[in-house]
């Protein structure tokens, strides 16, 4: 049986970390290449489904908490069971009270924490399942990517490189303590959402943080890009009508890829959140145009369980014969959003593509 190769997002709605990582070895086996914790944390009265469960908003909580140097000038609108906003718009907005300089001595958002607790877990399950070649998955924001949805553009410009900082120690503080199977996930909804809306000529400008986070990270890590739709309470931020931006984003970020740094994937989504992908092969032609270097895996980011079995399949053969090289396959997003029985269909729909 020729197995395909898989990964997984991020978030996944099981009861702890390591029923996460070991649900979705358990279902996906060897097809597993990159593998997250989950992203759960604890489950509160307040967030039921764990205060990691959405990355964005576990980011604003922990700088609101210090209301010192933030203020809340615009209050969380309507909350979904999750215990987050129930809508983009429903997004608190902070406003900084001291400089950025100032500020970097007191933002913490714990991403090394959170390795350090699940990645002695994550070994000891790759040394059971024997799935030497997976690696384990710290994924995190860029700075604009947290600034973007709680501030207003100017300040979310101002203080998303010391957002960046932060960030960047994190993940360094990381790597000191892992071995060669860590690989860090950036995601990037915010710098998509800008792409869309600005000319092609000045495309450049909504990747400039993305490449100065990179540029900070110890240079010997390995990178996946997550490149994102959004998916708040399984609600899609960006709603694609083709595929021809989203194409044109890709292309320069690999273009002005920052030397020396290994990019190890690069995930391209397909499906807005809750809402299956299309069958239609003429949506997925662009994919064909996008140039990647030799070593970097393309992951079509459509496994669906909204689709058949059948036209989850027919979907990667479409995208495979429009790419010369072999394709990896994951969800749009991290299931976080979906409920366990959701996200179980979910990962079993993932299974059948990679063994048919």
């Amino acid at each position: 049986m020729n197995i395909k190769k898989s990964i997984l997002i991020g978030s996944l709605p099981f009861d702890n970390e390591k029923e996460a990582m070991k649900m979705s070895l358990d279902i996906l086996g060897d097809s597993l290449i990159s593998l997250p914790d989950g992203e759960i944390g604890e489950k509160t009265d307040e967030y039921p489904t764990g205060t990691r469960a959405a990355w964005i908003m576990t980011a604003i909580n922990r700088c609101k908490l210090d209301s010192e140097r933030w203020r809340v000038i615009k209050k969380r609108g309507n909350v979904a069971e999750s215990g987050y906003p129930a809508d983009y718009k429903d997004v608190e907005q902070l406003k900084p009270l001291v400089s950025p300089k100032e500020i970097s001595n007191y933002i913490n958002f714990g991403y090394d924490e959170y390795f350090s607790t699940s990645y002695p877990i994550f070994k000891e399950l790759k040394e059971k399942y024997k799935n030497s070649k997976v690696k384990f998955t710290l994924g995190v924001p860029t700075g604009l990517g947290i600034t973007f949805a709680t501030m207003n553009p100017i300040t979310s410009l101002r203080y998303s490189e010391v957002f960046n900082g932060r960030i960047a120690k994190e993940v360094n503080n990381a790597i000191l303590k892992a071995d060669d199977d860590l690989l860090v996930q950036i995601e990037i909804p915010g710098e998509l959402k800008m792409a869309t809306l600005l000319p092609s000529l000045i495309i450049g400008l909504s990747t400039r943080g993305i490449f100065s986070l990179i540029r900070r990270f110890d240079i010997n890590v390995e990178i996946g890009l997550h490149i994102c739709l959004g998916d708040l309470n399984n609600i899609a931020l960006i709603k694609a009508k083709n595929l021809k931006k989203l194409v044109r984003f890709t292309n320069h970020i690999i273009k002005h890829w920052p030397s020396g740094y290994k990019l190890n994937y690069i995930h391209i989504p397909l499906a807005e959140a809750k809402k299956p992908p299309t069958t239609n092969a003429d949506f997925y032609q662009p994919l064909k145009d996008i140039k990647l270097p030799p070593g970097v895996t393309f992951v079509a980011g459509f496994a669906h369980e909204g689709n058949t079995d059948e036209d989850n399949v027919k979907i990667y053969n479409t995208i495979q014969s429009l790419r010369e090289d072999d394709v990896a396959i994951s969800h749009s997003c991290g299931l976080g959003r979906r409920n366990r029985e959701e996200a179980t269909n979910a990962l079993k729909t993932l299974k059948y593509i990679v063994e048919n």
